[in-house]
């Protein structure tokens, strides 16, 4: 059997480039929902932007030049 042409249009590879994209995106997310550690890390960040534990850019390097460490 001899096929001539493509058998992908470019709408077909595209289109595969974006599935395959997406499947490295779910496959990233689970990888990070399987590690407790980070998991536990991020949960206690949550926590402390609800408690108001935070600063901004602008007031943490400030301090960071106050403390000569940039």
């Amino acid at each position: 059997m001899v096929v001539r042409g493509s058998l992908l249009t470019d709408e077909d590879r595209e289109l595969l480039r974006r599935v395959h994209a997406l499947l490295e995106e779910v496959l990233e997310t689970l990888e990070i929902l399987a590690d407790k550690e980070l998991m536990k890390a991020l949960k206690e960040a949550e926590e402390d932007v609800r408690a108001g534990r935070v600063r901004d850019y602008e007031e943490f390097i400030k301090e960071l030049r106050e403390a000569g460490e940039t």
